[in-house]
């Protein structure tokens, strides 16, 4: 009995087991409610890419089969929405390790497309999918002379996961026979990925060769990207210098980045001839620095400095609501700090850093250093926004390593200054959150615009007649950020040079969260002509418009000839009796 007992147990236990095997294999997809909402074919048009994204972000690989399936096949899908849908594939392929299964087929089909939305994603998918089928489509687009650079980039680099090999042998003939600068870059950058010892001497040769109109960073990037990777172009560069303009480059855009990689910065430094350390001053050295600032020191030169380029101040911090969101908003900080405070901070960016613009360097199991402050961490991810406000994230099962940084801001930014310039940086800090010019904004006045770069050729003469707005305007790709001064004048005369025209379109926007009628006033002594979203307004400096919920864009088509030294002012006002609510969108 008691054998007989025992075996009806072990029956049972061996029938449950077989019973939550069964479960757990059949466990619906976290998804499956999305998923057969979709199947239905009864979900809005406007709706659809809400209930894909959640199912690219929660589904399994047959969810996104599925979806795939729909990209490829299904015309009545939009192609905006099929082409947001190869880019969610890709960060769950990147963030979630989940890749469909499929012979391939489909996405060989998207290869052979024109539309760089969709061939863009197609071509990263290619490797992230390990579609092997795909290399002689992909080496195709790599080799081709007509293919576009960023077309020819995302093809070496999915075909360097796909056929290493023959990857490195297509990316060494690009970098030493290249028939342009911007093709020799392109082979030495993705050749680091795969081989940096070999990658770094090419890199070298293609920087001293450089032209002094010739970008370098690209290649820095990619040496910067990789553990080890620095030092290696470093000891290359000790051998074959590039010129001391193209040093200069190099040391500028490592330290818009925030990198001082030791090593490369030695080097760099001294081929600019910048090698001198900046001594720390002392109690009564900056005592006399405060006093010059104070009596001799120009807020408003000093607001120039901060502006310039390649100190990319405002790629990482914002001052009236306009710039970076990467270091703290110094819009308060000339009311809230001592001036020998300032100087230290900019002399020595680490001794004053606070606890939520500490940086993490994070090295990667596939060899790859990522450099930033911690927006956010989950149980899966980390993501980090970088020295241009990027965000990353990281899969935490691809960290090898984790450690702690210093300041983003870099020690050695005011080699690119003179000491005049230097004491007008700090008057134009000390001067920030006082009354006057400076003082904080109370108003729905616009600090971030975009500029149109370039200004498209139709458009450019003075009475040019804009045609195809949406299209060749409101929805281009290529609006790049611009920021207003602190007192909210947007100088044009740059913006101009930008875009290459005297005509320049920008662009502001608001966000409204009640409707209700509002106020727009611009102040310009250049001719305008002012459209709210899709709608043209005329030539118009003032004009009362219906606000309803959602983000706006005001657009703003400016002739600058004959007005050199031009501004422009935009902002909204709320009406006596007006229920709208409304924000001006700032940030970067």
């Amino acid at each position: 009995m008691f054998h007989v007992r025992v075996l009806a147990i072990c029956s049972l236990f061996t029938v449950l087991v077989g019973l939550n095997s069964s479960v757990q294999a059949q466990s619906p997809s976290p998804a499956a409610a999305m998923r057969k909402l979709l199947e239905s074919g009864r979900v809005p048009v406007q709706r659809l890419p809400a209930i894909v994204k959640m199912i690219s972000e929660r589904g399994t690989a047959d969810d996104l089969n599925y979806l795939f399936q729909q990209v490829a096949t299904n015309p009545n899908w939009p192609a905006t929405l099929k082409a947001e849908t190869l880019d969610w594939l890709t960060v769950a392929a990147i963030q979630r390790k989940v890749v469909p299964q499929s012979d391939g087929n489909g996405l060989k089909e998207l290869l052979k497309t024109e539309d760089l939305a969709i061939l863009g994603p197609a071509i990263e998918l290619a490797g992230l999918w390990k579609v092997k089928s795909a290399a002689p489509r992909l080496q195709q687009l790599a080799s081709a002379s007509e293919t576009k650079p960023e077309v020819r980039r995302l093809a070496l680099k999915s075909l360097s996961a796909l056929d290493p090999a023959l990857s490195r042998t297509l990316l060494t003939e690009l970098a030493t026979q290249g028939t342009t600068f911007k093709q020799r870059l392109l082979g030495a950058s993705e050749l680091a990925a795969l081989d940096a010892r070999a990658a770094a001497p090419l890199a070298a040769r293609i920087l001293q060769s450089a032209g002094p109109h010739d970008d370098p960073t690209p290649l820095l990037d990619a040496f910067l990207n990789l553990k080890q990777g620095s030092d290696l172009l470093a000891a290359e560069l000790k051998q074959v210098p590039p010129t001391k303009d193209q040093a200069k480059l190099l040391l500028r855009h490592m330290f818009s980045l925030g990198r001082t990689d030791a090593i490369l910065n030695q080097v760099l430094s001294g081929l600019a001839g910048m090698d001198q350390a900046i001594p720390t001053p002392t109690a009564e050295e900056l005592r006399a620095l405060v006093e010059e600032a104070n009596q001799h020191g120009d807020p408003a030169r000093g607001e120039a400095v901060f502006r310039r380029t390649e100190l990319s101040c405002m790629n990482c911090h914002a001052v009236s609501g306009g710039g970076g969101q990467i270091g703290p908003d110094l819009s308060a900080i000339g009311a809230s700090s001592p001036g020998e405070y300032l100087i230290s901070s900019v002399l020595d960016p680490d001794q004053a850093i606070k606890e939520a613009f500490t940086t993490k360097l994070i090295a990667t199991v596939d060899g790859k250093v990522l450099q930033g402050i911690i927006a956010s961490r989950t149980a899966d991810s980390l993501v980090l926004k970088d020295a241009t406000g990027k965000l990353i994230a990281i899969p935490l099962a691809d960290i090898d390593e984790e450690i702690e940084g210093k300041s983003l801001m870099p020690k050695g930014l005011v080699n690119f200054m003179t000491h005049a310039e230097f004491v007008d940086l700090i008057a134009f800090l000390g001067a920030l959150g006082k009354p006057g010019d400076y003082a904080i904004r109370s108003t729905a006045r616009m600090q971030r615009y975009r500029v149109l770069v370039p200004t498209p050729e139709n458009l450019r003469e003075p009475n040019s007649i804009v045609t195809n707005f949406e299209e060749t305007v409101l929805d281009s790709a290529n609006w790049t950020p611009c920021y207003a001064k602190v007192n909210g004048q947007l100088p044009l005369n740059t913006l101009t040079t930008k875009a290459e025209s005297p005509v320049v379109f920008i662009r502001g926007e608001v966000s409204c969260s009640a409707a209700g009628p509002a106020t727009l006033t611009l102040q310009t002594s250049a001719r305008t002509q002012v459209w709210l979203d899709d709608e043209d307004l005329g030539a118009v400096s003032t004009a009362t418009v219906q606000l309803e919920p959602g983000k706006h864009a005001v657009i703003v088509r400016v002739d600058t000839s004959g007005q050199p030294e031009a501004q422009l002012q935009m902002e909204f006002k709320k009406p006596s009796g007006s229920s709208a609510e409304f924000v001006v969108v700032d940030g970067q």
